[in-house]
């Protein structure tokens, strides 16, 4: 078995790191970093997120100060790669969205969508079938379940559970609406920068990087990916309990 390890670059990991791999080559694994079949992602939520897209199965190895879909402890790697040799894990599958501009695809596991790119509100069309509403604010996001556990949670104080069949559209601090998001069933969906009377431009993010910027009338469309990111467990994981030990509540 190929494995490669994706971690977080921080000196404090190093060692840690070396060990995963001291490890692996004395079970018999060998440590690449190409054509592999295994990714071992050590850190937190940011460490995941370039995993999964590395298009392999993952092995999430919590080392950070959030990792919420992590569910290896740092102590039971060697374990975990154990049970890894014998078959002895469950494998989960999560939604991933495809956003497009200009024709070029990127996948988002957390979420993706449009944001302001100066100091100034946005407004946003949305439209799904024939649903069609115009949002003004910092902008709007298109979350994953696994993505409302991360900034979606801090928009809108909710939680959408991992295993759900749906998407969340996320309203970043709309001007004169009290509703922060809402949860429908997976849908392709468009998002305009709609002309205010002037020019403007906003980023277009997936998964909390800038993708692309855009320009008033222009529009990307946001629909679920037919991949599936695949992360091995090995332990249970208690994600609600995670959030609220995390969040301090």
């Amino acid at each position: 078995m190929r494995v490669k390890i994706v971690s977080k670059p921080i000196a404090q990991l190093n060692s840690f790191v070396e060990k995963i791999k001291e490890i692996s080559f004395r079970l018999g694994f060998e440590v690449v970093d190409s054509d592999f079949d295994y990714v071992i992602a050590v850190g937190g939520d940011g460490t995941l997120l370039r995993a999964v897209k590395q298009g392999k199965p993952v092995i999430a190895v919590k080392a950070g100060r959030r990792g919420l879909l992590m569910d290896v402890p740092m102590d039971k790697i060697e374990d975990a790669l154990l049970r890894l040799k014998k078959g002895d894990y469950k494998e989960e599958e999560y939604m991933l969205l495809e956003m497009i501009s200009n024709d070029k695809v990127e996948l988002a596991f957390n979420e993706a969508g449009i944001l302001y790119d100066r100091p100034e509100a946005i407004r946003i069309g949305i439209q799904f079938d024939t649903e069609k509403v115009s949002v003004e604010g910092d902008g709007v996001l298109v979350s994953t379940p696994q993505g409302s556990s991360g900034w979606g949670l801090s928009i809108t104080n909710s939680l959408l559970y991992k295993d759900l069949n749906a998407i969340e559209i996320i309203f970043v601090n709309p001007i004169f609406y009290y509703l922060r998001s809402v949860v429908i069933p997976p849908k392709t969906l468009t998002l305009k920068l709609e002309d205010k009377g002037y020019p403007q431009t906003a980023r277009v993010v997936v998964d909390g990087e800038v993708a692309t910027l855009i320009k008033t009338n222009q529009q990307i469309t946001i629909r679920v990916s037919k991949n599936r990111a695949k992360i091995l467990r090995f332990y249970n994981l208690d994600l609600i309990g995670e959030v609220l030990h995390a969040y301090h509540i």
